[in-house]
């Protein structure tokens, strides 16, 4: 039951790209948007952690700058894609982040010569037919760069998901993570709106705007982190997509943007194909695991036999 609160979570991150697009039709920037859904989910979680007696201090600095970067690129490039693209089709692009941890996982694989995990590898190609699918007959050479975006926004978010993970085995609480998380995309967003024209005097729709992604944004985030946390993680995982949904149906209903035959089909590809390779990274990952774990003759034999029984299988 607590992996129903990423429903919740996803009902909020549909609202927030909603806001998000009505903010830039509002000439708000996306570097504006940055930092004022950072200022405010920095001002939430440093209170949090007071709160919790919780220190900013951390012994790994490195880990979460790395992390702060790359998931702030992330963000920009959601919002980017956000404000060019069709609600549900920039969502879509934005959580193909499990295809691109799975490529990271058979990669991984190679290099450690565990061969490919076919199922797998069959899955990203199945999920990358999707985004061919669902682009190809549907977007204008205008939104090109914009869709190229989104797709970026979801391989960053596959990187920042790697640290996010290491920090976790360091034994860095959420609130820490999410903290510098939120630093880092206030400072970006600070700088990269002073060098892109400074900020707009928001209007009275331009406000609303600001506010309702404000609260989407750090209400989501709350409700995403508990629903890993305390639920199951494959379902977690896979009633992420439901964002999708959400999206595509307050797109059409908000902005009147058409649910084209083309664009559902590839969302159904990219979300089939996004839930089936977080299953099987999750396999390939906990493989690796008995891997290290071999380390006596009777370990060894028992992965061996685990091992040809895999290569029967297949």
């Amino acid at each position: 039951m607590q992996s129903l609160w990423m429903v919740v979570a996803a009902m909020f991150f549909a609202v927030y790209a909603v806001c998000v697009k009505y903010a830039g039709m509002e000439g708000i920037g996306s570097f504006e948007v940055l930092f004022y859904r950072s200022i405010f989910g920095l001002v939430v979680f440093y209170s949090l952690m007071r709160y919790r007696h919780m220190t900013v201090h951390t012994k790994y600095p490195i880990d979460h700058a790395l992390r702060s970067v790359v998931g702030v690129g992330a963000v920009i490039a959601g919002i980017f894609s956000i404000s060019h693209l069709n609600v549900g089709l920039a969502m879509t692009l934005n959580y193909t982040s499990p295809l691109f941890v799975g490529c990271f996982t058979i990669g991984i694989a190679i290099m450690h010569h565990r061969g490919i995990n076919w199922k797998l590898l069959s899955t990203l190609v199945l999920g990358f037919v999707g985004v061919v699918v669902m682009l190809s007959p549907t977007i204008t050479p205008d939104e090109y760069l914009p869709a190229a975006v989104g797709l970026a926004a979801g391989f960053c978010t596959a990187v920042a998901v790697t640290y996010v993970k290491r920090l976790s085995i360091l034994h860095e609480p959420e609130m820490r993570i999410l903290f510098y998380f939120m630093l880092a995309g206030t400072v970006g967003g600070l700088i990269g709106t002073v060098f892109t024209g400074g900020f707009t005097m928001p209007n009275q729709a331009a406000l609303i705007s600001i506010l309702g992604f404000m609260l989407c944004a750090t209400f989501a985030q709350f409700t995403l982190t508990r629903a890993f946390s305390r639920g199951n993680l494959v379902l977690s995982g896979a009633l992420q997509y439901t964002v999708v949904l959400f999206s595509t149906i307050l797109g059409e209903i908000v902005f009147g943007e058409p649910a084209t035959f083309a664009i559902v089909c590839g969302m159904v590809l990219i979300v089939v194909a996004g839930i089936s390779a977080s299953y099987f990274t999750r396999q390939e990952n906990q493989l690796a695991h008995s891997v290290k774990k071999v380390t006596t003759p009777g370990h060894a034999e028992a992965h061996q036999r685990h091992m040809d029984a895999r290569d029967a299988g297949k």
